[in-house]
C-alpha cells in the first residue's frame, strides 16, 4: 500500500432515512389506512 492509501478515511455508506411528513412516522394515515406516501414504512 502506498502512504496515500494508508491515510484515507473510510467512506460512510449508511443509508439516510427521513421520517415521513405525511403520517409522522407511524405508517398509517388519519383514517387508519396504510400511508400511501411511505407505503406503511414510516420513513421515505
Amino acid at each position: 500500500m502506498s502512504p496515500d492509501q494508508e491515510d484515507a478515511r473510510p467512506v460512510d455508506l449508511t443509508p439516510k432515512r427521513w421520517q415521513c411528513c405525511h403520517c409522522g412516522g407511524t405508517g398509517v394515515d388519519s383514517h387508519g389506512e396504510t400511508c400511501p406516501h411511505c407505503e406503511g414504512l414510516g420513513f421515505c
